[in-house]
């Protein structure tokens, strides 16, 4: 198991990856919140980027990169990709507003049940949802173990409210979406690397990754998690994990 952290733009990065190379993608992206946030919730404020782009040039961003790992990714292989619907001024932005003009098959949508939101002021009902996309390159598409099935479209779990990043999802969210479509040894990937939870799943799983980030600060951090898996990762992950691949030896990581 290896893994390949880089600092720069994830877009041009992933136009330097092997083609048919992927065989799991599980990323989310910042949200292009332009400031909302705050309150009694912390504002979503990264290192080193402004969450903050013309709706046109942030939704062209997201169509060129999926594009581009479509192309690295092997026949059948799978994106989930986590975003949410925003509301602003009075109207509402859906990813489906992109994720149609982009060359992956559609497989799912599928809702993430997360149990907190930012939504205090009566403005609107409580924001308690996000969505996970799980997207095939092409028709074909692999065929999910009766357990990983048995999750249904909607995952209930919440965030992980521990982590110093300032947008991390749970370790169950990027585990759940690898152990369900691969089951051999393959190659994760992260083009928004962040804390490095994605490349934590692909570790204790078996797999290689490789993860990118603008930030050095966070890829510093990110290695360090990766390298050395605390007791905290390795307990949400024997909570969650269905380990179908050779049952990975587990105690090797603290001797």
């Amino acid at each position: 198991m290896s893994f390949d952290l880089r600092l720069g733009n994830c877009v041009e990065l992933a136009k330097e990856l092997d083609d048919n190379s992927i065989n799991v993608t599980v990323t989310s992206p910042p949200y292009n919140k332009c400031g909302v946030g705050g309150g009694l919730f912390r504002k979503i404020k990264y290192d080193t980027f402004d969450d903050t782009l013309p709706e046109e040039d942030y939704q062209n961003q997201q169509i060129e990169l999926l594009n581009t790992l479509y192309q690295k990714t092997v026949d059948g292989g799978s994106l989930f990709y986590n975003h949410k619907v925003r509301y602003f001024e009075g109207g509402a932005i859906s990813p489906w507003q992109w994720l149609t003009q982009t060359d992956w098959h559609i497989r799912e949508e599928i809702i993430w049940a997360r149990g907190s939101g930012p939504e205090i002021s009566g403005y609107r009902f409580i924001q308690q949802d996000e969505r996970i996309y799980w997207l095939c390159k092409g028709k074909k598409h692999p065929r999910l173990p009766r357990e990983c099935a048995n999750y249904t479209s909607i995952w209930k779990f919440g965030a992980d409210l521990k982590n110093d990043h300032p947008a991390p999802y749970p370790l169950q969210l990027p585990v759940r979406c690898i152990q369900s479509v691969l089951q051999e040894p393959g190659l994760i990937f992260d083009p928004y690397n962040g804390s490095g939870t994605s490349g934590v799943a692909a570790k204790l799983l078996g797999h290689d990754y490789i993860g990118f980030d603008v930030s050095e600060k966070y890829i510093e951090e990110a290695t360090e998690r990766i390298t050395n898996i605390s007791k905290r990762d390795l307990t949400k992950f024997n909570d969650c994990a269905i380990v179908t691949q050779a049952e990975t030896n587990l105690t090797s990581f603290f001797e």
